[in-house]
């Protein structure tokens, strides 16, 4: 049994598209790890095919599990050998964890913000949260001021959970911060710590399947938003922030996963970012590091592992390449009110 036949497998199991590439990265992550959810980190595709290929790997007689770890059989490191499967690396810098990004400059913002941040509310599975650490939040804003996207600028958060807009605020360096949460905890949380720390924020209530206030249209020089991974969830999150920017020079910060993303995906959404007037500038791949959510063992992936274990909340697993956009002409976005889920698609797994 060759990759490729493997690969069409899962593809018709799952109908997320996979590559014999993909079970390539799955075997290096297996070679790597034995625990679940670090497979699923270093392996890099979609939870959910992911899932399908270490049960077509087994069926194969390649893997097996048994007392909570997942490993090759001899017949699979044999399959390795021949195939020149190599274990997949860790080579992050240990200084910035790969994000290419110093942040020592914002040691008190950092200080500040760890305070405040304390007592953030928890993901809620409603609204498909899962909030970057707190060190990921400084570092996204950090690249916003690498690239002149922060001092002096009118900054608009899209969804934030992350609490990217109190981050920045407590920089000082921003003109304005306005942010869009439809989330009452979220806009409760963040108006009380921008009263308590004297933090000058906008906060709208607002659900991003309604187009935006007319005042908030092309009215900001960045945005910032981590969307839920649904392609049309996606679109929506992007769509909106790029209507929000003035015009050509404007920039945008997106999260995007392999976890829940399939490179097709990856595909349709670069494609659709460059018809809409995006040219991508800067893509970190692994950049967010997500806090384990509450709600593991609700979330759609839970029942397709082949071993289960709630990983810690401090054990990050998933993770998602920061994606800077910056529009090349007038953004050309006509989206209009979107209707139904847009949190769910075949690939997601966390909802």
């Amino acid at each position: 049994m060759d990759l490729a036949d493997l690969a069409a497998r899962v593809e018709r199991k799952t109908r997320i598209a996979v590559s014999s590439r993909d079970m390539e990265r799955v075997l290096a992550a297996l070679f790597a790890s034995e625990d679940m959810w670090r497979i699923a980190e270093l392996a890099r595709i979609p939870l959910l095919a992911l899932c399908a290929g270490l049960r077509a790997l087994a069926a194969a007689g390649w893997v097996r599990w048994d007392t909570g770890l997942i490993r090759l059989t001899e017949d699979g490191e044999r399959a390795c050998a021949l195939l020149g499967v190599a274990p997949a690396p860790t080579l992050d810098c240990p200084r910035c964890g790969g994000r290419g990004v110093e942040t020592s400059l914002l040691r008190d913002v950092a200080l500040a913000f760890h305070r405040v941040a304390a007592d953030r509310p928890d993901a809620a599975q409603e609204f498909d949260q899962g909030h970057v650490t707190e060190e990921t939040t400084i570092a996204r804003v950090a690249q916003m001021w690498r690239h002149g996207d922060l001092a002096g600028k009118d900054v608009l958060v899209v969804g934030d959970d992350d609490l990217v807009s109190v981050a920045a605020a407590l920089t000082g360096l921003p003109q304005r911060v306005t942010v869009l949460d439809v989330d009452p905890r979220i806009t409760s949380f963040i108006g009380k710590v921008a009263k308590r720390e004297s933090l000058r924020i906008e906060i709208l209530s607002h659900d991003l399947r309604a187009p935006l206030p007319p005042s908030l249209a092309r009215a900001f020089d960045a945005f910032a938003c981590d969307p839920t991974e649904s392609l049309p969830g996606f679109l929506l999150f992007a769509g909106r922030g790029l209507s929000a920017l003035r015009g050509p020079g404007g920039a945008g910060y997106l999260g995007l996963t392999h976890a829940e993303a399939s490179l097709s995906k990856w595909h349709a959404i670069q494609r659709q970012l460059v018809t809409w007037g995006a040219v991508i500038t800067d893509l970190r791949d692994g950049f967010h590091a997500y806090v384990n959510w509450p709600y593991v063992e609700t979330m759609r992936g839970w029942e397709h592992l082949p071993v289960r274990r709630v990983p810690g909340r401090r054990e990050p697993w998933y993770r998602s390449a920061l994606v800077r956009v910056e529009l090349v002409t007038e953004a050309g976005v006509d989206l209009g009110v979107v209707e139904g889920d847009i949190f769910l698609d075949d690939e997601a797994s966390t909802t």
